[in-house]
């Protein structure tokens, strides 16, 4: 007699798990989404077949590779474990972004989705049935998300025949042309503590148009005279009378913007403000596919873990 089926080594078939350019040109509705994640065991493999959850295991007592099997002692319903005599077991969310949730994988998905959606917290809370709590924490993980993906990838702004504007209380600089921007927190706004900042993110070349601080006095001399400057007196005038090219409306516009957003989100906590400023740069970064901005977050998630 046939003994029993050995229980399989992978949640999806290798062949089905896709590649993270492919994850973003898929584009998410809730009406595609929602029947894909219908219950927990279709979400274990949405989010295998996107590398959001590891595909296989090796025991870390024997090295085996482990097998996947049905477990009711979990909100997940299945573990993996090791077949040798070691008998380890691991949760399926073992070594991903969701080893730590306590909430069901479809709504860790879509509390993804509602993130994505830029929906308020309380009614993200509400939709789900998780607590305002379980939210805050897990939008707080969301933007640490953002945070690392801004870290691992930098960009700089400007270059030759760029212009480059700046202004505000953070070292806020954007791209004109491109729209790329950076916004830096810094303790004071001296010359020797924006100076560094605008070597590190601004291109050699850039046309710098700040406004009439007098720390961004000496930017054509920085790096050995590496930028062309143009200064805009906001006492005065905002485009410049003599060139309208010479203006830091884009950037006077993109900083209204942030603080809107932050204002919503968060008041005056500054224990947060790094987090949400981030959240914002990172939204600013790829906001030419705001459709796609799910798909661009997993794929973030996806790098990180």
């Amino acid at each position: 007699m046939a003994g029993r089926p050995r229980n399989p080594e992978h949640l999806v078939p290798v062949a089905q798990v896709i590649q993270p350019q492919q994850m973003l040109q898929e584009e998410w509705r809730l009406q595609t989404l929602l029947p894909a994640i219908q219950d927990t065991e279709e979400a274990i493999r949405w989010l295998a077949r996107r590398g959001l959850l590891k595909n296989e295991q090796l025991c870390h007592v024997c090295g085996n590779r482990m097998t996947v099997g049905t477990f009711n002692g979990h909100t997940d319903g299945k573990r993996w474990r090791c077949p040798g005599r070691c008998n380890v077991t691991k949760t399926i969310r073992d070594g991903s972004w969701f080893e730590k949730s306590k909430i069901s994988l479809p709504n860790n998905i879509l509390l993804l989705y509602c993130w994505h959606m830029d929906l308020p917290q309380v009614q993200v809370a509400r939709e789900l049935e998780v607590s305002t709590r379980t939210v805050v924490d897990w939008m707080n993980f969301i933007r640490e998300v953002c945070e690392e993906d801004l870290r691992l990838h930098p960009q700089q702004v400007g270059g030759l025949d760029e212009q480059t504007v700046a202004g505000g209380t953070l070292g806020v600089r954007g791209d004109r042309e491109s729209g790329r921007c950076f916004m830096v927190e810094v303790p004071d706004r001296t010359r020797a503590t924006l100076e560094p900042i605008v070597l590190q993110y601004v291109l050699p070349g850039s046309h710098i148009i700040p406004d009439g601080w007098r720390a961004y006095g000496n930017l054509a001399q920085v790096g050995g005279g590496i930028y062309l400057h143009d200064v805009i007196v906001h006492d005065q005038h905002f485009v410049d009378p003599n060139n309208r090219n010479i203006h830091t409306n884009n950037i006077e516009n993109t900083w209204m913007r942030a603080k809107r957003k932050l204002r919503r989100q968060f008041g005056t906590s500054e224990d947060l403000f790094p987090s949400y400023l981030a959240e914002f740069l990172w939204r600013n970064r790829y906001r030419n596919d705001q459709h796609y901005y799910f798909s661009r977050l997993l794929t973030c998630i996806r790098e990180q873990y």
